[in-house]
């Protein structure tokens, strides 16, 4: 099955360290959110990461510059963007020539449809809940995972949204995901990370994992 997980928003060295078993790691880099980080504080929090795993890093709506920058500055291995980023701005972004995840907010399925126009120019779309309040990401709400049953993507696609250790594994269920993102599902105040439950959330998703291949067998 190969589920892979991805922490995001992390800012600490011991946050980064809990997420070991982890596939990605998600630095934010916009400055209105509580998990907004520097590119110095990232860079120096990049080493604790192990050989394995891959950096992202999470924009909305930055200057060109700005991501050139700090793409360049951190060795990032994907670029995310979370804001209202469009098709040509996309294209900007490729001249980077790295892997690019565009975040799609859901609330309808009309939602889910409208991510089929990235697919020719990201590498992996991430669908998170839209927020009323404007809020991007890390809102701590669910969508209606319903929608993605079914789902047919020519690209890579993630879950994200409210994901957290009391739901996680009905949520991969539910959707039979295969790449899933949390952020404040693994906090202890907003911004802050909790290194337990880093640790459980990855444990659970893990065992699920476990249990599902061992069906397959």
């Amino acid at each position: 099955m190969n589920l892979k997980i991805k922490l995001c928003g992390l800012k600490d060295k011991e946050s980064i360290i809990a997420a070991a078993d982890a596939n990605y790691i998600g630095f934010v880099f916009y400055q209105k959110s509580p998990r907004f980080i520097n590119a110095l504080k990232a860079k120096e929090l990049r080493k604790y990461m192990n050989e394995k795993q891959k950096l992202v890093g999470l924009f909305v709506n930055a200057d060109l510059n700005v991501i050139s920058h700090i793409t360049e500055l951190l060795e990032l291995d994907v670029i995310q963007l979370h804001g209202d980023e469009d098709l040509d701005y996309i294209k900007k972004v490729k001249k980077l020539n790295k892997p690019i995840i565009k975040s799609v907010p859901v609330k309808n399925y009309s939602d889910i449809k409208d991510a089929k126009k990235y697919e020719k120019l990201c590498d992996m779309i991430l669908f998170d809940t839209k927020s009323n309040s404007g809020v991007r990401g890390g809102s701590g709400i669910s969508f209606d995972w319903s929608l993605l049953k079914g789902y047919d993507s020519s690209v890579e696609w993630i879950l994200a949204g409210g994901l957290n250790i009391k739901n996680v594994t009905s949520a991969i269920k539910t959707t039979n995901a295969n790449f899933i993102d949390v952020s404040s599902g693994v906090e202890k105040s907003k911004g802050t990370k909790c290194k337990k439950k880093i640790e459980k959330f990855i444990k659970l998703v893990r065992r699920y994992e476990c249990k599902k291949e061992s069906k397959l067998l």
